[in-house]
């Protein structure tokens, strides 16, 4: 079982960042894996104990990348493989809106979607120093204060913060609203036609606006039942806006390789204690 604690961001950061997480687990010395499930958040993780032994193909078995110390995993649009775990773990995540990365680092969140890349070949020394100062924390709300220091510097950098920038709030809006969004109506808004929304969108966030939608609509239902197992998929569906139980079917294989039901076998990772909570929508 995880034990997760979340803490909000500085006000002036709440546009860009979602949350800040502190999971602690231990694995007995058992091999635990997981799927690497498509996601709406952009993640800098600090492993203050183990880092992930593994990600592999499913598929053909394949490593495809071994755990650091600081990793940055980008957007995934689609199931990307199964992580591996082995050991005591202790982590702190910097969970970004979906434009936050884009508007704070001006960095392509093309480039980073669908991978897990190491911090250095992002950012400079400052974030191997901000590890070290993690790493010496007290508690929580003193990692959270200087995630919060380190973000306000970059944003204090930017020579003009645009706080009613139209990709910012609409990506926010879809995520808000779990993918439950008019599209159309979200380009009026950004005063864009679609096709220039789209290709905006994409190159500001690392995915479409529809795709956004749907992840977070998968995820949405996801989070449900993790909160309610005993709640059926059927409602689940509904209240998710599916069609149907097949079209859930469907996104949970698209995004995360295995029908819901088979997704469960995934414990005790996907069960998490709450500390303490906070809600993003």
């Amino acid at each position: 079982m995880i034990t997760t604690s979340e803490i909000a961001p500085s006000p002036a950061l709440v546009p860009f960042i979602r949350h800040y997480a502190y999971r602690q687990f231990d694995t007995n010395g058992a091999d635990i894996t997981m799927p690497w499930r498509a996601s709406q958040d952009t993640n800098i993780i600090f492993f203050f104990k183990d880092v992930p032994a593994s990600l592999t193909d499913q598929n053909t078995g394949e490593v495809l990348k071994r755990g650091k110390n600081c990793d940055i995993v980008g957007m995934s649009t689609k199931y990307n493989g199964c992580m591996t775990f082995n050991g005591k773990y202790s982590f702190l995540q910097i969970i970004f809106q979906p434009h936050g990365f884009y508007t704070l680092f001006n960095a392509s969140p093309v480039e980073i979607a669908d991978k897990i890349v190491w911090s250095g070949d992002i950012f400079n020394s400052d974030i191997k120093l901000l590890h070290e100062q993690l790493s010496e924390a007290i508690s929580f709300v003193d990692m959270a204060e200087l995630a919060n220091n380190w973000l306000l510097r970059y944003l204090t950098k930017k020579k003009r913060i645009n706080y009613k920038d139209r990709i910012t709030i609409t990506a926010n809006l879809i995520t808000k609203n779990a993918g439950l969004i008019n599209l159309d109506t979200l380009a009026e808004y950004a005063c864009m036609s679609m096709r220039n929304f789209e290709r905006i969108f994409i190159s500001e966030t690392g995915m479409s606006p529809k795709q956004l939608c749907c992840i977070s609509r998968f995820n949405n239902a996801l989070e449900l039942k993790l909160k309610d197992p005993s709640m059926e998929w059927t409602s689940i569906a509904h209240l998710s806006g599916y069609f149907d139980q097949m079209h859930l079917v469907k996104d949970f294989k698209r995004f995360c390789g295995e029908a819901p039901s088979a997704l469960l076998k995934h414990v005790p990772l996907l069960e998490e204690n709450y500390i303490s909570r906070i809600s993003n929508r």
